[in-house]
This record gives structure tokens, C-alpha cells and sequence, in this order.
């Protein structure tokens, strides 16, 4: 139950079936009274071979032989539990009291557990479910889709979700968020399209304070073996309520071990409309969708036909295709309806970007090539902020291929939503004075990121500045003294409950004068209707679109000759 592998079982099938068959009585019931630790290690040691003898010394006697039979009978029962187990389980390489290794989705993943606590251990319902989304990566395919764990532990289920290409915010107790926090970092650094984020998240009924629904939407919600003997499955349940909105599909797995699994399997049927995906003896994994969901189409997942709905000037769209830099093709292996993302081989549906650069990672840093320099990044996996998103990298290749027609040469320039602050150091070597912002708790990895990559490197040294969206800038940035030429923008748009205060923002900077240039990476529904109202608020034009992936410029309504301030 707590990741003991195929071999160990076996051995320990063994070792029992040679205990039933000595004559000792009082030495077996001795050996039942240890620990099972104990069970596995001393008594594996130091019976294995005498199990052997007295088996061959039974097999002698006839009037064993039935007994024998017996046995072999259990033996391919236990065989069989042991194939059950190997069809649930990823592949399991090595175990010690500290550290397991799996191999899942390619990659070998080493957990760190620990013995203190049920959320330290791998439990055998997020092996399965490790194994079941693997093996069924058509069908349920988390490429770019938003997905939370709930009770996520070590943090096995939210790897191998991350390295099927989700989007990943792995969620347990504040106590657990240490070790969970270092396997996800260790496993997915380098390896994914998306990095994991880990937060805290007590089950129960003021989720609404902490997560309002109106901002945190998931297309999946995954959660395995969170169920056991424990006096919180009424908040467990109200939990799965609050996260499994329309659009959302929730995927849970158990292994039954007391009635009261079975009496929340029946309440969990009966608040969702549910599909049982796996039943092998103990082992279920149901698929679920709340209630009276009538594919309301405002909260689900967006399909390539919405997002490609965004290229609304097919003139736009014919120069950019022509245009020769790194965004310039869209990706010939992307598909162009939901139903064909589906059928594809997960190979081709995982066609990295035309904008995507090469990263490698080294000392825990990911490295990246632009401007003819390597930048060195450092994540911070505790904020959205701290983090590399897809949109920053598409700016980066943008700003970088097409220097003549977006020339940042002695510009002012200001970067919203900074970050881990890839676009503020890209801008600086390309001979711009940078001002990057975010918010006060991304400061410190980001100024740390951009000191390491611009010394000695730039015209002009960048700035890192606290800045909140809002409508009170006029305090803290009266316009008639912070005028910049150019405003950056890279994947500010995200389900969070700002979208407002962001737009004010950015018409607060975008004075006539002023170039805004906005990249994002389509995944909400909020996306869109923020992009109509931007569209609302500016002169834009597309400067690269491909699928999901757009980057805007704009200038400020009723400024004359706009396309003077962009070259080329």
C-alpha cells in the first residue's frame, strides 16, 4: 500500500506460503505478532531458505500433496494481485525508507516520502491514476488544460500531470507543501511545458473567501486515495463542489478499505453525475461532472474554432504568415478542431511551438539563448508571477527576430507583470532603458534574475519597481512624469480577478506616444472577453498569431499616425 514493488511482493508471497508450511505453530503465530516491516526484512533474510527445505520435505510426504495443491492455488491468486498490481502501478524501480523511483511518461521521477505523516507516502490510488492518465492520454488530454489536485501529498499524481503538458496547481495542508514543493521542482524543472504551482488548501465551506469560483476554473480536478478513515469527508465533499463548476471534470480514485468509503462513494453519486473509468476489485476511479451541466459552452474549455476566432483581419493574418523570424509559421503539426486535438498521437499533439526556444537546466536554473547571450533563469514555484509562462517566451522571440520593426534602441520602456523577468532583460540587451514591476513578494527573484543577466551586458542598467494595478496610479505614477515609448505585456491575463484593474493600467502607461505590445496565450473563456475590451480601448493591430498564441500592439484612441512609432 505505501509503494512496495512487484518483486517485493512476490518475495513476500513467498516467504508466506513457506510459513504456512512449517510445522512450528508457535513460530509462525510469533512472526504474525511483528510488525510487517519486521515480516519483510528479518524473516526474508533469515527463513527464505529454510521455507524452501521444509517445502520439499512436505512435497515428499503424500499426505501433503493436497495441501501443496492448495497452495499453488494461492500462489496464482497472489500472482494475479501481483498483475493487478503492475497494471495499476507505474513502473517501480527502487525503494528505501526516504525515496522511491518511478518511471512515468518517459521519465524516471524520484519521490522523496516520508513515514511522519499519511500525506508523506504513496498511496496505491495515485499510481493508478498515474498509470491510467498515461495510458490514456488520448481520451483525457491535459496538453495546455488547467488542472488541481487536491490532498496531492508528495506530489506523484500533479508530476506526471505536469509532464503530460497541464497546466498544474498541486494543493494539500500548509505542513506537506515542503516536501511536495521539492519533488515537483526536482521531477518537472526542464521538463515541462508548464510549471507546477503548489499552494495550501484546507477542505471546507469558506472556500469562497480563498477561491472564489469566479476566478479559479479548472478543466480538471484530480484527486487519489483522499478518502480514508478520516473525520473530513463532509468538507472533502463540499470541496469537490466548489472546484467541479461547469466545464470541469473531476477525476477520483480510491482503493475501498472501510465502510465509510463506501457511504461517501454513494454521496459522491449523488452530488455528481458520475462514470466509473477503472473497477479492479478494491481499486475504482470515477470520472465526474456537476449536476445539471448542459455543456454550458461560456465555462468550458475552449475550442480551436474560439480561439482562432480572435483572427478576425485575414490581411493582418497574410502579412504575419509571410513575415521570415521564429514566429512567423504556425505549427504544422497543431490541430485546427477539438475532436482532431483528441484523435492525434500525444507526439504530434506535444509539436513544440514555433516560438519555443531551446531551455536547458543547469544548478537549477533554466537556460535560455536570446540576443545572441544565455540568460539564466531562476523560478519560484510558490507564485504564478515566479514562473515561466509561454507568452514571454513568444515576445522574446519576437522582440528578438524583428529588431528593425519593433527598434528598442535607447527606448524608455516599462514591463508589466515582469515576473521572473525574461522580457525586462531580453528588452535591456536589445539596448533598452527597462523598467520592470510586479508585485512586492515577486521582487526579490526577480531583481536576483535580472542583476545576474544584464551586468556589464546592457547600455543601460534596468530597474525593478513595486507596482499594483488600479485606478490610484495617478499617486504613484502621475502620467506627466513616467512616459515610456514602449509598454510590455506577457501572460497578464490569467484567471485571476483583476482583468479590470489591468485594463485601467494599461491605459494609464499607453499615453499618445506610447507603443503597448501584449503577448498572451488564449486559455479562458476571460481571455477573450479581456481581449474585446482591450480591443475597445486602443487603435491594435496582431502583430503574430498562432492558434492559441497572440501578440498585440496598440496605441492609445485618437492618436494620429500610430504606425509611425513602429519601424520597419
Amino acid at each position: 500500500m505505501m509503494g512496495v514493488s512487484s518483486r517485493m511482493l512476490i518475495l513476500y508471497n513467498l516467504t508466506v506460503r513457506g510459513l504456512r508450511m512449517q510445522s512450528d505453530r508457535s513460530s509462525a503465530q510469533s512472526l504474525e505478532n511483528k510488525p510487517a516491516a519486521g515480516r519483510l526484512t528479518g524473516f526474508c533474510m533469515d527463513t527464505l531458505s529454510t521455507s524452501y527445505l521444509e517445502e520439499n520435505n512436505f512435497m515428499i510426504n503424500g499426505e501433503e500433496e493436497e495441501e501443496e495443491k492448495d497452495e499453488e492455488a494461492e500462489g496464482a491468486e497472489d500472482d494475479s494481485a501481483v498483475q493487478r498490481e503492475q497494471r495499476q502501478a507505474p513502473c517501480f524501480y527502487y525503494h528505501s525508507p526516504d525515496k522511491e523511483v518511478y518511471h512515468c511518461v518517459g521519465q524516471e521521477i524520484i519521490i522523496q516520502g516520508s513515514t511522519d505523516s499519511y500525506a508523506g507516502m504513496i498511496w496505491p490510488a495515485a499510481r493508478a491514476l498515474c498509470h491510467y492518465l498515461e495510458t490514456h492520454r488520448e481520451q483525457l488530454s491535459l496538453l495546455d488544460k488547467a488542472v488541481l489536485e487536491i490532498g496531492a501529498g508528495t506530489g506523484l499524481l500533479s508530476i506526471v500531470a505536469a509532464l503530460l503538458g497541464a497546466w498544474v496547481t498541486a494543493t494539500d495542508l500548509p505542513d506537506v507543501l515542503s516536501k511536495m514543493r521539492v519533488n515537483l521542482s526536482k521531477n518537472t524543472r526542464g521538463h515541462c511545458r508548464h510549471t507546477p504551482q503548489v499552494a495550501a488548501l484546507s477542505w471546507g465551506h469558506d472556500l469562497e473567501h480563498t477561491y472564489p469560483r469566479s476566478v479559479y476554473r479548472y478543466d480538471y480536478v484530480l484527486a487519489a486515495d483522499v478518502v480514508y478513515h478520516h473525520d473530513f469527508l463532509d468538507e472533502l465533499l463540499v470541496t469537490m463542489k466548489h472546484f467541479c463548476q461547469p466545464g470541469t471534470t473531476l477525476i477520483w480514485a480510491n482503493k475501498v478499505r472501510f465502510p465509510t468509503d463506501l457511504t461517501f462513494t454513494e454521496n459522491f453519486k449523488k452530488a455528481f453525475h458520475t462514470s466509473l473509468l477503472v473497477e479492479d476489485e478494491e481499486m475504482k476511479i470515477f470520472m465526474a461532472t456537476c449536476r445539471g451541466e448542459e455543456r454550458e459552452s461560456n465555462h468550458l474549455p475552449l475550442s480551436s474554432e474560439q480561439v482562432m476566432d480572435l483572427k478576425d483581419e485575414e490581411d493582418e493574418k497574410d502579412e504575419i504568415e509571410n513575415n521570415d523570424s521564429r514566429c512567423g509559421a504556425a505549427a504544422a503539426n497543431e490541430d485546427t478542431t477539438g475532436e482532431e486535438h483528441m484523435k492525434q498521437p500525444a507526439e504530434q499533439q506535444q509539436t513544440k511551438p514555433t516560438w519555443a526556444p531551446t531551455v536547458y537546466t543547469k544548478c537549477g536554473k533554466d537556460i535560455y539563448h536570446y540576443v545572441g547571450q544565455e540568460i539564466r533563469i531562476s523560478e519560484s514555484i510558490d507564485y504564478f508571477g515566479a514562473v515561466m509562462w509561454p507568452a514571454a517566451l513568444a515576445l522574446c522571440s519576437f522582440l528578438d527576430t524583428n529588431r528593425q520593426r519593433v527598434d528598442l534602441q535607447g527606448k524608455e520602456v516599462l514591463e508589466l507583470g515582469a515576473g521572473t523577468g525574461l522580457v525586462a532583460i531580453v528588452a535591456s540587451l536589445l539596448g533598452a532603458s527597462v523598467t520592470a514591476t510586479d508585485l512586492p513578494e515577486i521582487l526579490s527573484n526577480l531583481r536576483c534574475n535580472v542583476v545576474r543577466n544584464t551586468k556589464d551586458h546592457c547600455r543601460h542598467t534596468p530597474k525593478v519597481a513595486v507596482l499594483s494595478w488600479g485606478p490610484d496610479l495617478e499617486h504613484t505614477y502621475p502620467k506627466s512624469v513616467y512616459r515610456y515609448d514602449y509598454v510590455l505585456a506577457a501572460d497578464v491575463v490569467y484567471h485571476h480577478g483583476f482583468l479590470d484593474e489591468l485594463l485601467v493600467t494599461m491605459k494609464h502607461f499607453c499615453q499618445p506616444g506610447t507603443t503597448l505590445i501584449w503577448a498572451n496565450k488564449v486559455r479562458f473563456q476571460s481571455d477573450l472577453t479581456f481581449t474585446e475590451n482591450f480591443k475597445k480601448a486602443f487603435h491594435t493591430s496582431l502583430l503574430f498569431g498562432d492558434e492559441e498564441m497572440k501578440i498585440f500592439m496598440a496605441t492609445c484612441r485618437g492618436e494620429e499616425r500610430e504606425g509611425d512609432l513602429v519601424q520597419g
